[in-house]
């Protein structure tokens, strides 16, 4: 039987949010304990809090929003590889991948270690190897930090650059307990219409 790893990191009011966003806040605006026949809660967040996917709307006003990509780009074969220690994702790193295997990578950096505390830095991908992976045949790439580019970036490039590779991005997951290897990748984004990103459940399942 195949195994379930969650690959998500759990959303609460102590998930820091990117510096300046909102962070999360769930509420109960109805409680069985006050007379009410259920319990009805009430979610605030950003699109971006947690384990989520980039829709290209997201740093380009003409790109797709998350409801208009196509929901098995999220969904099917994965390789998982290490990058801990590195200083930046270059090309070597994917030297030995069959994409046509599986066209989806997600990168282990270590990067975000403490859960309560927002990382300040993390490797990202050097120039050139979003445009090889287009080439590769890649059409998802995730990573267990913030973001593709830097926190003090201003231009986006890698975002820019996986978007012209026609490749979507996931970011914030945790990767901890997912082995290397080639698994199955199921990580739908919510249906929001004219969303720039979506939260998502990301989970890797395993064959034993």
């Amino acid at each position: 039987m195949p195994r379930l790893i969650d690959l998500t990191r759990p959303l609460s009011s102590t998930t820091p949010p990117w510096p300046g966003d909102v962070g999360v806040s769930l509420i109960h605006h109805a409680r069985i304990s006050d007379g009410y026949s259920c319990n009805v809660g009430q979610l605030t967040l950003s699109l971006h809090n947690g384990t989520h996917a980039d829709a290209p709307f997201h740093y380009s006003d003409h790109g797709a929003t998350i409801d208009q990509i196509p929901l098995e780009t999220y969904l099917g074969p994965v390789w998982v590889i290490e990058a801990s220690g590195r200083p930046a994702l270059t090309t070597d790193l994917f030297a030995n991948l069959d994409f046509t295997r599986a066209p989806r990578v997600l990168i282990r950096t270590g990067a975000w270690s403490n859960p309560t505390r927002f990382p300040t830095a993390w490797p990202v991908l050097a120039p050139g190897v979003a445009a090889h992976l287009g080439a590769a045949g890649v059409k998802l790439i995730g990573l267990d930090a913030p973001s593709v580019d830097e926190l003090t970036s201003k231009d986006l490039a890698n975002h820019h650059a996986l978007h012209r590779a026609d490749i979507v991005i996931i970011e914030n997951l945790d990767l901890s307990a997912a082995p290397l290897g080639c698994h199955e990748l199921i990580a739908a984004p919510l249906r929001l219409v004219g969303g720039d990103g979506s939260p998502l459940r990301a989970v890797l399942r395993v064959a034993n």
